[in-house]
């Protein structure tokens, strides 16, 4: 007699039980300390890119003023309208260099807890894990210069083509009116852009989609219930320096605990997608799963991936 196909809630518990409750709250901290740490690096980068469009800093500081919270904008603009009042383009490929190089930081931290997240072995050699992060921070560059010129001259480009090949796209100017939906996509492409390459694993991108697709929606999320959250806590007084400060703090801190979210549901997506049953079962019942109440977890847990795949 044959026994009866699992269902897709034991293959569910099964998938949570290999990849248990992670310490979201604790990735989130120890990145939010690396991204405070580099702030000042991270927005001398960003107007250093932005000092080279044909576009004033105003226009810049509006557009940022209308993507963040209030409380966390008082915060951070007036120390990035600082730096575009003082910024030259004839100084870009040198000051973009040193600001970006410690700005890396973060993304060598993000990677390091993406790693955790996705059971991923750490990459061995530590010049090109760094190399890595640093690269992978000029993108993040660029794609924020390409998104900044989509907002800002969309339409003059869309314009352009039109007159040159003597069509109409209204679909295309429909969606460029709606600046929500471009930063929208912008930051799913940013996310999946993580997800994707920054874990030490070559999985199908199918993955990345599902967890990009979370974490945007989570931002999304918090950028409109933040304001709610604080409008209940009356303990936090954000027309303080401190009270402001820590307004940022809190929002930082939520934020990251979403790409958390995000590259967790992705894990288990992928779990539930590639395993049978049985593997899973398998799997659970392996030491380095369980090895998480440890102290020496960490060190513990990427020893026993490596011998798993040296096959001792």
């Amino acid at each position: 007699m044959q026994s009866a196909e699992p269902t897709v809630i034991q293959r569910l518990l099964k998938v949570f039980a290999l990849n248990p409750q992670r310490k979201f709250g604790s990735y989130a901290a120890e990145l939010s300390f690396y991204i405070i740490w580099a702030i000042i690096p991270l927005l001398l980068a960003f107007a250093n890119v932005v000092s080279i469009l044909p576009f004033s800093a105003q226009e810049i500081m509006t557009l940022i003023e209308n993507a963040l919270p209030n409380e966390v904008g008082s915060f951070l603009l007036p120390i990035l309208d600082g730096y575009l009042k003082s910024t030259s383009s004839s100084t870009l490929s040198i000051a973009l260099v040193i600001s970006l190089w410690p700005a890396s930081n973060v993304f060598n931290a993000l990677q390091r807890i993406l790693n955790m997240i996705f059971k991923a072995p750490l990459r061995k050699n530590a010049i090109i894990a760094r190399g890595f992060s640093y690269v992978f921070t000029l993108a993040i560059v660029l794609v924020i210069f390409t998104t900044t010129i989509v907002f800002t001259f969309g339409e003059v480009i869309l314009s352009y083509i039109s007159s040159v090949l003597n069509i109409e796209i209204p679909f295309i100017g429909a969606i460029l009116h709606q600046s929500g939906l471009i930063g929208f996509i912008g930051l799913f492409l940013l996310m999946f852009l993580i997800y994707h390459f920054m874990p030490n694993v070559k999985w199908r991108p199918k993955y990345a989609l599902i967890g990009a697709l979370v974490a945007s929606t989570g931002f999304l999320l918090i950028s409109q219930l933040f304001t709610i959250y604080l409008s209940f806590n009356k303990n936090i007084d954000s027309n303080s320096a401190i009270g402001i400060f820590i307004v940022a703090l809190i929002w930082l801190y939520y934020n990251i605990m979403v790409i958390a979210i995000g590259a967790y549901v992705a894990v288990v997506w992928h779990d539930f997608d590639t395993y049978r049953y049985v593997e899973l079962v398998d799997m659970t019942h392996e030491k380095y799963v369980f090895k998480a109440q440890s102290d020496q977890y960490q060190e513990v847990y990427y020893q026993q991936l490596e011998n798993l795949e040296s096959g001792e």
